[in-house]
């Protein structure tokens, strides 16, 4: 029995919606036959309409063979008129195909002059475009809908959104779907390249390197080739390998720390290790000393983010001092703090009689609230009594008599029943025991690790219970607090720390009656927000505050012997992390950019950097350093004289208007660069992509192994070359190879991480400085380029000047 819906019987008769399919394509059939009328009236049609179309941009089929005739003619320096073509298409087979010689008549007799073919060729052109785009709509669906079908289209997320970017980029640069070409046609364009080779005095118009012996060697860098610049971390910016590096559930070092652990930045804020280096060694080591008495071993590149004096004085002019420190103060810009190495710190420890460097306290740590088994003011009330072996016995507490109505307030209205003492300067708490030996407070007086990366306002009512106890706070607004446990002081400390305050820890020695006592730690600090609760002991530091008290002032800087020494990249815009038990804000490849920058600056070549390594002020600090002639030493630490000022001055014009285009982003993957590439090429024709460097970058996605991710993007990057028609320059690290080996000079099967590196690259060019192992080398201030594998020639050394004090190579001779 059949189930019948009678509601629309009655009325009206609807029709069913068009189905989409039944739309024509964009086309225009009257501006095709104006183009084809045009050309077969005037020579001068057939060149203006070649700038802007090829036989697949024509809709009818008929008029694509037409438009074929018509250039073989012109190819041949034949005319082409309707009685040639015609001959041609009837040699050809095909003239009545497109309607005989009838219809090459009509097409003249349609079009009143050639003058306007162009303007009809554009109109042709877009409605190919709209066509290209329709079909790329089309397989953009599909590849929609098979990811979410799991049918074949399908993959990955990041893979079809790749795909389908590159179907976009596909139809502006007007590429049709059949890309495969017959020898014979590929003949005579090689036959031109070759000719105008030789016409260039043997040079071909590859992207000139700026070194002339690797020009001659590799005549440029060419299209489609994929190049890996390889050498060991050069520039140091590591740590010693016992140095402790904050995260956000404790401390780790620098030795234990892997990719993709948690550190805290130097806004207080979670990042994530992207990069780690192999451990180095023989490096020149020194030790960096804070005013707050923290002492931290780093290489002589290391990378501090410092303000000198004469920084801090033009900040006092645009602010005052008593504010404290700006927003962006611990961020490295031209509004923040600038990136100085351990060698630059040393070379300036004191302007005057004041110390020169400084760095801002850290923000404080953003780690989440925490359930607690005691009220964090409690705690620190009870921890505040000094002693070595515990706290107070939960059940008695102690205070000053004055103010122990206002403390037993506070327990109760914590929650915490309490009753008098006998005596005044004591009272009861009933129901600790427990929760006091859940802590593991009975045997040692400790701040349990749970409260240390608590939520910022558990940790500062740990901190006012502590102070309420036991501290003091003189006129000045300074706080201190002692007590006789080490471990207990330490965990203060690092509270203190954690809330981005400068604190300093002295170690005093007291006798009573001519007989030593145990030694007393001395907690000394200052803060803009109280740390107290207690009525007579809140101070006001409006009046007192100064930005200094925020700040680790560098004390000193002095030479230890070499200790092996590591570093990692954070992804976090300011490449900054925290470093030592006082929480020190710290920071985070030269011949690639030496080649970008000759391109562009020279050349008027359009190359983009993508650098996942240095900022972007950092890159153009390298590169005025470079083009200018000025140490870089003396742009960081700000010491540059007038005749320095008067060359960035001079090459100021030139550096401006070189098309140089440079992305920091961070943790930036391999999709998001081939999008970012397929933008300039289309906006302002990329002639050269640098990617600095290899290690650094992530897939977002789940591996088996590191290898088989670096391997994607060797092969990801190559198909970039191929597709973009660009060289692309791929930074990368070698392993610890050449430092095992005599003569230290690196080898093709030192490239790390993955043998398809050297699988995928057209030329390998490893860079080796002799002087790096041994300072009174002969050949001091030389590099050599090992072209270790060079697909379309020899391979061979070639010898260059480091003039790395500009941060540049050059030519020997220049």
């Amino acid at each position: 029995m059949a189930v019948v819906d009678q509601r629309w019987s009655d009325g009206p008769a609807r029709t069913a919606p068009p189905a989409a399919f039944d739309r024509q394509p964009p086309q225009d059939q009257a501006a095709e036959q104006s183009v084809l009328g045009g050309m077969l009236m005037s020579k001068d049609a057939v060149a203006d309409v070649l700038e802007a179309l090829t036989s697949a941009d024509f809709y009818k089929p008929a008029h694509a063979l037409i438009f074929d005739a018509i250039l073989d003619l012109y190819s041949r320096g034949e005319p082409a008129d309707t009685v040639t073509v015609s001959a041609e298409l009837e040699r050809a087979g095909t003239l009545g195909r497109v309607g005989g010689a009838v219809y090459l008549h009509t097409l003249m007799a349609s079009v009143p002059t050639a003058a306007n073919a162009g303007f009809y060729a554009r109109i042709v052109a877009e409605k190919a475009i709209l066509r290209r785009l329709v079909e790329a709509g089309t397989r953009i669906v599909q590849l929609g809908y098979g990811g979410n079908d799991g049918d074949m289209g399908g993959g990955e997320v990041d893979e079809i959104v790749d795909r389908a970017q590159a179907e976009i980029y596909d139809v502006t640069e007007r590429r049709t779907s059949e890309d495969y070409v017959v020898l014979e046609e590929l003949l005579q364009p090689t036959m031109d390249e070759i000719d105008a080779i030789a016409a260039q005095g043997g040079r071909s118009a590859g992207v000139p390197t700026g070194f002339a012996d690797l020009d001659n060697l590799t005549n440029g860098f060419h299209p489609g080739q994929m190049i890996i610049v390889a050498a060991r971390p050069g520039i140091g910016k590591a740590l010693a390998l016992d140095t402790p590096l904050v995260t956000p559930d404790g401390w780790t070092t620098m030795g234990r720390v892997s990719v993709g652990d948690r550190l805290m930045g130097a806004d207080g804020c979670p990042t994530t290790v992207v990069a780690a280096t192999e451990v180095m060694v023989g490096r020149p080591c020194f030790e960096v000393e804070f005013s707050d008495g923290e002492v931290i071993v780093a290489d002589a590149e290391h990378q501090w983010p410092t303000w000198d004096a004469a920084d801090r004085r033009r900040l006092d002019r645009q602010r005052g001092a008593r504010f404290g420190w700006p927003l962006g103060a611990r961020a490295v810009g031209p509004d923040g703090s600038r990136t100085r190495t351990t060698a630059d710190l040393a070379c300036g420890i004191y302007d005057g009689p004041r110390l020169n460097h400084c760095v801002p306290t850290c923000g404080p740590l953003a780690t989440p609230e925490r359930t607690l088994p005691l009220d964090p003011w409690v705690l620190g009330y009870l921890l505040g009594a000094d002693g070595a072996d515990g706290a107070d016995a939960p059940g008695t507490v102690g205070c000053e008599p004055v103010d122990r109505e206002w403390v037993m307030k506070e327990f109760d209205r914590l929650g915490h029943h309490v009753r008098p003492g006998r005596r005044a300067d004591r009272f009861e708490v009933v129901g600790l025991e427990d929760t006091w030996l859940e802590l593991d407070l009975h045997r040692r007086a400790q701040v349990p690790t749970a409260y240390l990366r608590a939520a910022a306002e558990q940790r500062a009512a740990l901190v006012q219970g502590l102070m309420d106890r036991a501290g003091d706070v003189d006129l000045h607004g300074r706080y201190r607090w002692s007590t006789t446990n080490i471990e207990l002081a330490c965990g203060v400390r690092e509270l203190l720390s954690a809330q981005g305050c400068a604190t300093t820890m002295h170690r005093r020695y007291l006798s009573h009656e001519g007989r030593p006592r145990p030694p007393v730690w001395e907690i000394v600090v200052r803060s803009r927000s109280g740390l107290t609760r207690l009525p007579r002991k809140v101070c006001s530091v409006d009046t007192e505050w100064h930005r200094d008290h925020e700040s680790h002032f560098v004390v000193d800087v002095r030479p230890v012997p070499s200790v092996p020494v590591r570093c990692v990249q954070v992804d976090n815009a300011d490449h900054l992390y925290l470093a030592g038990r006082a929480m020190v804000p710290t920071h985070n490849s030269t011949l690639a950019l030496d080649i970008a920058r000759h391109a562009s600056v020279k050349h008027h070549l359009t190359s983009a950097i993508f650098s996942l390594e240095m900022s972007k002020n950092e890159i153009t600090m390298r590169l005025l350093s470079a083009e200018a002639g000025i140490r870089l030493s003396h742009m960081r630490a700000g010491t540059m004289s007038e005749q320095d000022w008067q060359k960035i001055v001079r090459r100021m014009s030139e550096i401006s208007d070189a098309p140089l285009y440079i992305d920091d982003s961070p943790n930036m993957t391999m999709m998001e660069i081939r999008a970012k590439a397929r933008r300039l090429k289309q906006r302002h024709d990329l002639k050269l992509v640098v990617l600095d460097y290899l290690q650094l970058m992530t897939s977002g996605k789940r591996v088996e192994s590191r290898q088989q991710e670096v391997s994607e993007f060797s092969r990801q990057m190559k198909l970039l070359a191929k597709e973009l028609e660009v060289p692309v320059i791929a930074i990368s690290q070698l392993n610890r190879g050449p430092e095992q080996r005599t003569d230290k000079r690196p080898m093709l099967s030192d490239l790390r991480e993955s043998g398809s590196l050297e699988q995928d690259a057209d030329m390998v060019i490893m860079v080796h400085r002799p002087d790096a192992w041994e300072a009174d080398d002969p050949r001091a201030g030389e590099a050599d380029l090992i072209i270790a594998k060079h697909r379309n020639g020899p391979t061979t050394t070639i010898a260059v000047a480091h003039q790395l004090h500009y941060s540049r190579f050059a030519d020997l001779a220049g």
